[in-house]
């Protein structure tokens, strides 16, 4: 991969700001140096894809794919978007797509509330979530939480705060795309928690209710441990063109502590929390057909507690907005125009904690992040079932950090903006049983810094422009057997939190200073990803998937605990090469209304090929289990009684790339449990009573930053169907 590389560079202001982006050509990959050979390759078998296109379409007339709302609810589980923006065959596009539909949502528990826990059964996916209060560290494809992206509806959003945030009651399925995604979406460039993130691992799409059938209304009432209370209101409906659903939630608790003991966060109290949440989604055709469709979404949550002091409090505020608009031009050309807004506003107090438990308040520190994101994207079916779509997105993003002490003036410690745009096209060509997909993306990736950890920079900006590519294709072996294979590139600039940190780089192991520590020489990093698999059905109700993944890094950026009391990280570029090798087996089963039950296995090998650095060579990414697995079921029990039982067992991880400094964490098993019983009523009036059980077997597990799963507790409560 080449990248261009332009600066602005001003006299520095402060002799610790040298230039932190000097940039190393990428030339890894499982095949060695290919800086120029793999592009040219990559760029012969696109022009030969498009060549095809243009010498066939003239013989072909087009037909137009298909409509996701003339198909039976079991049809629309073989129906997926994200591998090519318009719905598809999941037999049709060459990568693993799954889908976990509105039914399979409401059986699985979500013990945090985190919508990143509904993907927690899926084969190469290790969720951690650290906490009611905090966000999803986990791994994906055997590489850390920044390498899967998630979306709303193809538009990018935030896989750390998010899946915090969003409500789930406005979920209709989750697309989760396994392996190296494709060139049509972009990274997300988020500067806070670990930074931007990037598909090379598969993105997350969530996709949103936007064809109503008929009215329907749910309060949902429930009680759980920890004194939590949550009530939650829901309806939708429909007036002739218009569809429109909306609601909102309230959850209160005490909570309970949730660190491992000696921990930094020394709670004196129970770690109270109130959550609020408001949705509203708006469809609108704009034709009788609904060929032309515009569509709007609204989603406003409130997080204010404490962190178990009383001079620990926290106030978060998060907005996000998508409106998209689809039409059909002709009849073998669809546009798709998108455009959202995600505002995330935290803040949260520091107090003067230490060994004479002075709870007194220090400080008050915040940060405010807004992103923009825009895409607009053209879909030409030729050929029957091929599609070439081509397009541009951008994005823009604000981050600003503040600190105010106690009877002192606040301070900004960073002050910086990114925007990025991409150029792509993706081309699909259905030739029988064979699928041929080949595509490419021009970024371009600019950063304005005004203050870095509280200093002016002296490199006040920077960019890059970047080529990515992505290939694959799957083969029909017979009517439910396929075999596919992909490939792609990634790059990614380091956050602008990861460079300037949340702390000055003078409070290293200062007592009380908790968050992360400066690091202005990170460098950009580059990757590549491949996957290899087969996947079919057997006995007629049993599907079965294998896929290897292979997925290699250079100057990955690691974040690293350089200390668990006070608690600090610090993001580093690994040396070397960062290699993932893994396999993942699965096996589900669907037998109407009796018993639907999974299991899979996934096996990963992830290490820093590193021979100059003793302490860092061959050591595990962070984050990343050698071994995981799941297995579940639901049960249909006569008088409509469900019961659906599941098991994840997680691998050992370690929080650091440092042989000296690591610490070793495993979770072993979780035990999850949700039984309901549902009394129906005339007109589809129904009440469903349930029960959920979280980690039943009261597995108080360590996790990184010296958090502890607090173990067993439980919910109970009714939904009624109005």
């Amino acid at each position: 991969m080449n990248e261009k590389v332009s600066t602005n560079s001003l006299v520095p202001e402060n002799k610790f700001y040298r230039n932190p982006y000097e940039i190393i050509p990428f030339h890894g990959s499982c095949f060695g140096s290919f800086d120029f050979n793999i592009k040219v390759i990559v760029l012969l078998f696109i022009s030969i894809l498009l060549a095809s296109t243009i010498k066939l379409n003239a013989q072909e007339k087009p037909i137009p794919t298909i409509d996701p709302y003339e198909l039976s609810l079991e049809q629309l589980g073989e129906i997926v978007i994200t591998a090519s923006k318009v719905p598809q065959a999941v037999s049709k596009v060459t990568q693993k797509v799954d889908v976990v539909t509105k039914s399979q949502i409401d059986q699985i528990l979500t013990g945090n509330q985190n919508i990143a826990e509904l993907i927690q059964y899926l084969p190469g996916a290790s969720i951690k979530v650290l906490s009611r209060n905090d966000a999803n560290w986990g791994a994906y494809g055997g590489i850390g939480p920044k390498y899967n992206t998630y979306m709303l509806q193809g538009l990018p959003i935030d896989g750390f705060v998010d899946p915090m945030s969003i409500d789930a009651m406005s979920i209709q399925r989750i697309e989760v795309q396994r392996g190296p995604a494709s060139v049509l979406y972009p990274n997300y460039l988020s500067q806070d928690f670990a930074g931007n993130q990037s598909p090379l691992a598969g993105t997350v799409n969530l996709i949103l209710k936007d064809d109503i059938i008929k009215p329907q209304s749910m309060v949902t009432l429930s009680y759980g441990s920890y004194h939590t209370s949550e009530l939650q209101a829901y309806h939708e409906n429909r007036f002739g063109r218009l569809h429109v659903f909306g609601g909102g939630t309230y959850e209160k608790s005490d909570y309970t502590n949730y660190g491992s003991p000696g921990s930094w966060l020394n709670m004196q109290k129970n770690p109270e929390y109130q959550k609020a949440k408001v949705i509203f989604g708006a469809s609108l055709n704009l034709d009788k057909t609904g060929i032309h469709k515009i569509s709007l979404y609204f989603n406003q949550a409130y997080h204010l507690g404490d962190v178990g002091r009383i001079n620990r409090e926290y106030n978060n505020r998060y907005s996000l907005i998508n409106l998209v608009y689809s039409g059909q031009i002709t009849d073998s050309l669809n546009l798709t125009l998108k455009a959202g807004l995600r505002s995330y506003n935290r803040s949260w107090q520091e107090d003067n904690f230490s060994a004479d438990s002075d709870q007194s308040l220090s400080e008050t520190d915040g940060v405010k992040q807004n992103i923009v994101p825009l895409d607009f994207s053209l879909t030409y079916h030729h050929l029957k079932f091929s599609t070439l779509t081509f397009g541009a997105d951008y994005q823009h993003s604000s981050y600003f950090t503040s600190a105010q002490s106690v009877n002192e003036s606040k301070v900004t410690g960073n002050d910086a903006s990114a925007s990025q745009t991409g150029l792509y096209f993706q081309e699909e060509l259905q030739i029988n049983k064979l699928t041929i997909r080949g595509g490419a993306r021009y970024n371009m990736i600019g950063y304005q810094i005004k203050k870095l950890s509280g200093l002016t920079p002296g490199l006040k900006s920077q960019s890059w422009n970047v080529f990515l590519w992505s290939v694959g294709t799957k083969y029909r072996l017979a009517e439910d057997w396929s075999v596919f294979a992909n490939a792609g590139s990634s790059f990614m600039s380091p956050g602008l939190k990861s460079i300037g940190g949340t702390l000055s780089v003078n409070d290293r192991f200062v007592a009380g200073k908790n968050g992360q520590l400066p690091n202005p020489d990170l460098k950009p990093e580059s990757g590549i990803g491949f996957d290899l698999g087969f996947d079919g059905r057997m006995l007629s109700t049993v599907y079965f998937s294998v896929r290897a993944f292979n997925s290699r890094i250079t100057d990955a950026i690691i974040d690293n605990v350089i200390s668990n009391n006070p608690s600090q990280t610090m993001s580093v570029n690994a040396d070397g090469k960062t290699q993932a090798k893994g396999l993942e087996i699965g096996l589900k089963q669907q037998i109407a209304r009796k018993l639907d039950w999974f299991s899979n296995l996934t096996l990963t090998k992830s290490e820093i090929v590193d021979p100059n650095n003793p302490d860092q060579d061959g050591v595990e990414i962070p984050f990343v289990p050698k071994v995981m697995g799941n297995i579940g079921a639901t049960l249909y029990l006569p008088h409509n009684i469900d019961l659906s039982p599941m098991v994840h067992l997680g691998g050992r991880i370690y929080d650091s790339s440092s042989k000296a400094s690591r610490n070793s964490f495993d979770s072993k098993e979780v035990v999850n449990i949700i039984a309901a019983k549902t009394y129906h009523f005339s007109n589809d009036k129904k009440i469903n009573i349930f029960i959920k059980l979280f980690n039943v077997t009261n597995n108080k597990f360590d996790m990184p930053w010296q958090f502890r799963d607090p173990g067993f507790n439980y919910k109970v409560g009714a939904m009624i169907f109005l």
